[in-house]
């Protein structure tokens, strides 16, 4: 069984250990998941306060945020990697990611107050549907739905290539594309892509379980959670961001 999440992915290239110890569980992969939720939010809630009241001068704001996304991608390439090293470098990846969400989500809220609420309420509806569609058997896993979310996922990247070429060439045809609501709908393609990612990864998360992995498995499990779950939060903000501008 194969997953879009690059995290989930490394799985697929860790040696098996089948341990007469306590194994993985859904109770410990959910558990885990939440760890690192919460150190994330944590993480951004200290920052912006540390920022608001000058322990963090405003100016270094930037300098944290690039340090926050070297980190980050560092951790998670350590951690997906090694499965031994894969809840500290979690940790880490959490502490980092709750930086950069910290600084979008307190701009996002100085923009349009009451969105992150509504952002974040979005990706717990998201996360609720898929799991009970995927659990009850409603949306069933298939080769070629897994071909499907491939092929989407490699249009969109080439897309935004493409689209980040053109936004230095030609500044004012991507305002002009932006006005017909190109990005609306290319935001909204990224939603329903994460939702059916999610969808292959709770794929992969049974697999774990199922296959009797050993309880430290669970916490890889956890990071390719936690990175799908990001990408949620920050599209369905984007998208509400897009909207809010263009009704201003």
């Amino acid at each position: 069984m194969r997953t879009s999440n690059p995290v989930f992915r490394s799985l697929e290239k860790t040696q098996y250990y089948e341990s007469a110890g306590e194994l993985s569980s859904y109770r410990g992969i959910t558990f885990k998941t939440l760890i690192l939720l919460l150190t994330a939010v944590a993480s951004g809630f200290l920052f912006i306060n540390a920022v608001g009241s000058g322990t963090i001068p405003v100016e270094s704001m930037f300098g944290f945020l690039i340090g926050a996304m070297i980190i980050g991608l560092i951790a998670v390439l350590i951690g997906t990697r090694s499965v031994n090293l894969a809840m500290p470098m979690g940790v880490v990846y959490a502490l980092s990611e709750g930086i950069l969400l910290g600084t979008i989500t307190a701009l996002a809220e100085a923009y349009a107050p009451g969105i992150a609420l509504s952002a974040l309420l979005g990706t717990a509806s998201i996360f609720t549907v898929m799991l009970f569609l995927y659990s009850s058997r409603i949306i069933r896993v298939t080769s070629r739905m897994r071909r499907v979310i491939y092929g989407a996922l490699l249009g969109m990247l080439l897309f935004m290539v493409l689209f980040g070429i053109l936004s230095w060439v030609s500044p004012v045809f991507i305002s002009s594309m932006y006005n017909t609501g190109l990005a609306l709908l290319v935001t909204g393609v990224l939603i329903v892509l994460g939702a059916f990612m999610l969808a292959l990864d709770f794929e992969r998360a049974e697999a774990i379980v199922s296959g009797g992995y050993e309880k430290r498995f669970e916490w890889l499990v956890a990071i390719g959670l936690m990175v799908t779950i990001v990408w949620l939060y920050i599209e369905i903000l984007r998208f509400l961001l897009i909207l809010t501008s263009r009704n201003r």
